[in-house]
């Protein structure tokens, strides 16, 4: 149930209920770091498939956007795992044998259609994974959610790179969806009440690093005004809506 457990990790702050290191907690996670190997099998040609399943990691806190600061570069390019031969991206249980149902043919069909019409798929850096990934997501009919916290992570395997101005973009471009598929969740009803001034202020802060300083501003304010949000978010909508007000986008 990893995957199923990922997302939570981001929206899930402060819950009693889940007792596992939080990616959104303002505390740092804990400072062991194994890495476990696993033996997959692809769901679209059911061959054999190497990965990697990340237990703990350090971490010197979190970003803005709830990324864990200095974990761009190992732990959530190790989270998931790619076929080199296709292509398909996913979680470890996006494989066999933790997929839970088969893959349907279409989307079979439209990974090794398409896929290699839209990807250098004998170099994929990590954010073209987790946008295959979420891809994938969407052909699979996955949560929208789910596809939104695959294009956040894309961006977050960018963070603190020396990229150039395409690959800015790019980024710009990977938040926008992520921004668009969190709002479809949301209107959709995908998260409980609890978790709403979480995922209000995390699209503030979206809007903001991608430039949209009014659109970011109206969800700090709603997030604001949320009584049941946790007593930690204010320091962040206040201090990220400065910045918004600044037209500091960093």
């Amino acid at each position: 149930m990893k995957r199923r457990l990922i997302f939570w990790l981001i929206l899930s702050l402060t819950l009693p209920a889940v007792a596992i290191a939080q990616e959104a907690s303002p505390t740092p996670a804990p400072t062991i770091a194994p890495v476990v190997k696993v033996e997959l099998v692809s769901p679209v040609d059911q061959q054999p498939v190497s990965g990697e399943v990340v237990e703990a990691f350090q971490t010197t806190g979190v970003d803005s956007d709830f990324c864990y600061q200095g974990a761009s570069e190992s732990y959530y390019q190790k989270l998931i795992v790619t076929d080199p031969r296709s292509g398909y991206t996913g979680y470890p249980d996006d494989f066999l044998p933790g997929l839970k149902r088969p893959l349907p043919q279409r989307v079979i069909d439209k990974v090794k259609r398409d896929l290699p019409k839209r990807f250098n798929l004998t170099r994929l850096e990590p954010w073209d994974r987790y946008e295959i990934m979420a891809l994938i997501y969407q052909w699979r009919g996955m949560p929208n959610k789910e596809i939104a916290n695959a294009y956040l992570r894309a961006t977050y395997t960018m963070r603190g790179l020396a990229l150039g101005d395409a690959e800015r973009e790019r980024e710009i471009r990977l938040r926008k969806q992520a921004i668009k598929y969190f709002g479809r969740a949301m209107k959709s009803a995908d998260f409980p009440l609890a978790e709403l001034p979480q995922l209000k202020y995390l699209l503030g802060d979206l809007y903001r690093r991608n430039g949209r300083f009014g659109k970011a501003i109206t969800f700090f304010d709603d997030a604001a005004k949320m009584k049941n949000r946790p007593e930690w978010l204010d320091e962040l909508i206040i201090r990220q809506k400065a910045r918004a007000h600044a037209y500091d986008d960093t």
